[in-house]
């Protein structure tokens, strides 16, 4: 009843964000949104010389997550696949003394105004689901693709910054930072494209 009612929901990233620029790194144009004394949504832009589909066909290949995402996950398995839906558990790796991280999370296929594909996220646990570690609950996101030609894309990657705790503000800085140039060059190397130069900034 849960995952029903998710899906008669719109995506789950909010329509009224307002995103300012933050940086760029590795042509990947990076913005966030800060919510006052909340956690805020980051938002990585690139573009791929490579069809929409290929990037789509990565997108959705969750038995690879664990190899699209290492080393910053420890381990993701597959709790229950649908046509349309997938469910899975990821576990993040914490130095000691922290405990590690997980949360069970259901990815759904889109179809984004303008001929965008692509696949939302958001927190999806049921009971007797794994868990290992602290459980983050507020987990939501969405990977965007639009088609700009036959062997070109843009890759818009935004998700909810919440690392499951309270942890020093640069530390945290430094997470939200990482992780949507961390997503394009992971893509980029399952594609086995070129790595842009790390001062390098999107094409317009």
């Amino acid at each position: 009843m849960i995952l029903a009612a998710w899906l008669a929901l719109a995506g789950p990233v909010p329509a009224d964000l307002r995103f300012e620029p933050w940086f760029a790194e590795h042509g990947v144009a990076v913005s966030i949104a800060r919510v006052p004394n909340g956690i805020p949504w980051v938002r990585g832009v690139a573009e791929l010389p490579v069809s929409a589909d290929g990037v789509l066909a990565v997108v959705r290949d969750y038995a690879g997550y664990r190899e699209l995402m290492s080393p910053a996950v420890k381990e993701v398995s597959v709790l229950e696949q649908n046509p349309g839906l997938t469910r899975l558990h990821f576990v993040w790796p914490y130095p000691f003394p922290l405990r590690n991280r997980d949360a069970v999370v259901a990815y759904r296929d889109e179809r984004f105004d303008g001929g965008a594909v692509g696949v939302s996220w958001q927190n999806a646990a049921k009971a007797g689901d794994p868990k290992e570690g602290v459980r983050i609950r507020r987990v939501a996101g969405e990977t965007r693709i639009d088609p700009l030609g036959p062997e070109r894309c843009r890759v818009t990657y935004t998700f909810l910054g919440d690392l499951g705790g309270r942890f020093p503000r640069a530390a945290e800085e430094t997470a939200w930072r990482k992780e949507p140039v961390g997503y394009v060059l992971a893509l980029r190397r399952r594609l086995r494209l070129p790595m842009p130069p790390a001062n390098s900034t999107p094409q317009p």
